[in-house]
């Protein structure tokens, strides 16, 4: 009897193993031959986790904006599968993520990213056929790795990009594909299929979740903290293939054993790549500094993470022409991928016991405060920041990161002015222990200036988040004691029988819900003049509103409703009359219209900072935008248009003299214009801008030397240069753009900085002073031009006026302390 339950059981695992199709047989075609779409990758995964549903289970964690299914699936033994739950739970012990002893006798756990950036499309191609050889019977090897090892594969991190790209290159591929690069096929229409839906880089979201993907993919990805991370990637067509190690900088937190267990991948991957006589590089390019890519978040949280970077993108296409004329094709790209996915498995599982303790000892390292830099950081709160605290406690929560209140003093190093100094905690003060599961992750947050071993870059070097929200803080060398539970009181507002309602101007929570009443047809002014109501002061900018002039909404209603949704207390107003300030009918206190916003976005334009200003719009301030093609000059209906905002890159119009003179035109009959980075100085070249770049004459400059290293010129460029660093913005607070700013600073990511405006040709809003760098790297020759210079200012124009902000205040939508700047330049600047 048992002889035959043996062989039954034999050939239903048989015929079970014989209905798993291999990609090609599933698809109708060759892995690479096609661009697969994001829908049928899925049914793909769905078909083997439905064949072999004890070794491949799947999650669906979330939705991109778009609405398209995302889902992560595990694959591994029949007997790690079953206690899918154990090993999870006994990780995040190990990790210290949740109380309780861990056991190291678990498998190492490997998750595996791909397309975050949708159009390259080489390494969903990849998983498919990595996912088959991983449960494929005739895979000798594969067993043994699945005991050993626990593989999670997120199939694409973008769906919506991924997705944009299929429907273009499916669209316009002929029944050949056409290898030369001039063919249409490798000329993705703006804005690529790059980006999400908001033209967002999730590759640089990991650690702020701004965007819906970000935010969802952490919560699962913390939930389990896997011990390696491999993110899959294309570059340039005409670059072979990269992998780990990584290059300089690494940060410094990152532990000797994630350097060394980098290597040891590396080489692993370098002798199959051998073997084929396949090109690659490493420890060029691509760093380990900045906390927000697929590589660095995972290692700042105790993973081995690792970039690989096949080449190809979104001009390579089924397959494309190289400089040396030989043509790379996506099979040849899925296949590299693939054999680099496998790999990983196969030496992860081989040192499992090793990897598994090793994360173990982060884990214990972490909560022992080995990994700190500062034991303590400490949020100075005070009402004004009431706002910008409750933002930042939300990015904290985000990426589980523990916070608390305490009683005492603390002396530390002060942010703001780069001193030793002491403060007495009060309750509300927000103070986070470096000695936690996430202390890695922390140091690299809250360093107020982090350690470069090399000036050469991939991304920005300063990103302090005291800085970027604008919040006195401390950094200090003592451990915290006496923690306790943190919690801000929660705002719940009540109706009021008097006059109307005050709302403090404070930071982008209150501008929110100025939105919000905007679009509801609420009438609202705004005080020009701090004033005080009984024992509560006003700041400049702070919202009226009364009841008298809101008869046909139901103001108390809609008020409570987004004031409570959006934790903003609101204060009931007794009289016209106030104190220290002028009364509610001065001419001071100005009517707020709703206006009417339009953005030109297509092509010549940076999709990023396009994306920027409407995230910022859509989904962040709440409030209609609308995006306009550069073509559509014409079309537009200027006299219904109260604000343009100019994003980031080329404005042909602008050099066209008929459009130019009708832009000007509307301009001075009222018009407002709100201009970012490069188009400010594209409005200073108009006839009508009294903006001028600085002049740079006060600086010394010597005569360079002729006798410069060829080798040394990556190096030498550099003294002109910044990836982004951190300067302190001098403001006038009394300009309606810098109400709700206590504290502003900037990231600096070029030259660009304005003269002074004459009197009576403009104001000089922000300016950086000398001595103004608070954080990152600058090249010695820049930093000798980056101060006594212009950022923010207005001019007027006629009746219209231009904002100027020569700066990124939206910066990746993280730079939490710009938003309510833009907000200032949309409702309030105007008179």
């Amino acid at each position: 009897m048992k002889n035959l339950l043996l062989c039954l059981l034999c050939a239903c695992s048989f015929l079970s193993y014989a209905q798993i199709k291999s990609p090609a047989d599933f698809l109708g075609y060759q892995v690479g031959t096609r661009v697969t779409p994001h829908w049928k990758i899925l049914d793909y995964y769905d078909h083997i986790a439905e064949q072999v549903p004890n070794q491949v289970k799947s999650e669906a964690y979330g939705t991109s904006v778009e609405g398209r299914p995302m889902r992560v699936y595990y694959v591994s033994s029949p007997s790690n599968i079953s206690k899918l739950e154990d090993i999870r739970n006994n990780n995040l012990r190990l990790a210290h993520a949740v109380e309780g002893t861990g056991q190291t006798n678990i498998p190492a756990i490997i998750w595996m990213s791909n397309n975050v950036h949708g159009n390259e499309t080489s390494s969903a191609e990849a998983s498919m056929m990595t996912l088959y050889e991983l449960v494929n019977p005739a895979n000798t090897k594969a067993k043994a790795w699945l005991d050993k090892s626990l593989i999670i594969i997120d199939p694409c991190l973008n769906p919506d990009g991924t997705e944009r790209y299929a429907n273009f290159h499916n669209g316009v591929v002929g029944k050949n594909y056409n290898p030369d690069l001039y063919a249409r096929e490798h000329r993705e229409p703006w804005p690529g299929g790059r980006y999400n839906h908001y033209y967002f880089d999730l590759n640089r979201d990991w650690a702020w979740q701004t965007q819906a993907e970000s935010t969802q993919r952490a919560v699962i990805y913390n939930k389990w903290l896997p011990h390696i991370h491999v993110d899959f990637h294309e570059q340039g067509i005409n670059a072979p293939y990269y992998f780990p190690p990584a290059a300089e900088p690494f940060h410094e937190v990152i532990t000797p054993w994630q350097r060394e267990f980098q290597t040891t991948i590396g080489k692993h991957n370098a002798n199959y790549f051998d073997s084929k006589g396949w090109l690659y590089f490493t420890k060029e390019r691509f760093d380990l500094f900045y906390p927000s890519y697929g590589d660095t978040y995972p290692l700042y949280s105790g993973s081995i993470g690792m970039t690989y970077e096949k080449a190809g993108n979104g001009s390579a296409g089924l397959g494309v022409y190289m400089d040396d004329r030989d043509t790379l094709t996506l099979v040849d790209r899925a296949i590299q991928h693939h054999a680099s996915g496998l790999n990983v498995v196969d030496v992860v599982s081989t040192h499992a016991e090793k990897v598994v303790q090793e994360f173990k000892k982060f884990g214990d390292d972490a909560v022992a405060g080995k990994l700190s830099s500062y034991h303590t950081y400490v949020l100075k709160y005070d009402q004004a920041r009431d706002g910008r605290i409750r933002a930042l406690l939300n990015l904290l929560d985000k990426n589980k990161i523990n916070y608390y209140s305490s009683t005492g003093s603390v002396k530390g190093l002060d942010y703001f002015s780069k001193k030793e100094q002491s403060h007495s905690l009060t309750v509300n003060d927000v103070v986070i222990p470096g000695n936690q599961a996430k202390a890695a992750l922390i140091r690299v947050l809250f360093e107020p200036e982090a350690k470069l071993t090399d000036s050469v870059t991939y991304d920005i070097t300063a990103w302090s988040l005291p800085y970027v929200y604008g919040i006195p803080a401390i950094a200090s060398h003592t451990k915290a004691s006496n923690l306790k539970p943190y919690q801000l009181a929660k705002i719940s507002n009540e109706s009021s029988t008097g006059f109307g309602y005050a709302i403090k101007w404070d930071g982008f929570s209150a501008a929110q819900l100025t939105a919000a009443l905007l679009k509801n047809k609420v009438s609202l002014k705004s005080s020009e003049q701090s004033f005080k109501i009984g024992n509560e002061e006003f700041p400049k900018g702070s919202i009226l509103i009364m009841k008298n002039a809101n008869q046909t909404v139901k103001l108390d209603q809609l008020l409570k409703e987004n004031a409570d949704r959006l934790q903003v207390k609101v204060h009931n107003l007794s009289s016209g009359i106030v104190e220290g300030g002028k009364d509610l009918g001065s001419s001071d206190v100005k009517t707020l219209k709703a206006p009417k916003i339009m953005m030109f976005a297509g092509d010549g334009l940076r999709a990023t900072n396009v994306g920027e200003v409407w995230h910022y719009f859509d989904e962040q301030l709440d409030y209609p935008i609308a995006l306009v093609n550069p073509l559509d000059f014409s079309r537009v209906k200027w006299d219904e248009i109260d604000v343009v905002v100019l994003a980031n890159g080329t404005h042909p119009f602008l050099k066209d003299k008929e459009q130019a003179a009708r832009f000007a035109s509307w301009l001075s009959a009222g018009g407002k214009v709100i201009a970012l980075e490069s188009a400010v100085g594209q409005l200073a070249s108009q006839e009508w801008s009294a903006l001028k770049p600085l002049k740079q004459d006060s600086v010394a400059k010597s005569k360079a030397s002729p006798l410069l290293k060829y080798s040394d010129r990556e190096r030498e460029s550099l003294k002109e240069y910044t990836a982004g660093a951190i300067y302190k913005v001098t403001f006038d607070s009394s300009h309606p753009l810098m109400f709700g700013v206590k504290d502003y600073f900037t990231l600096k990511q070029d030259a660009n900085l304005y003269q002074y405006f004459e009197a009576g040709k403009g104001w000089n809003v922000g300016y950086i002073n000398e001595g103004a760098k608070m954080s990152g790297f600058v090249g010695n020759n820049l930093a000798k031009k980056l101060k006594n210079g212009l950022v923010f200012g207005e001019q007027k124009v006629g009746q219209g006026s231009v904002i100027y902000l020569t700066d990124n205040v939206l910066f990746r939508n993280f730079w939490e302390n710009g938003k309510v700047i833009m907000a200032n330049a949309v409702f309030l600047t105007a008179d």
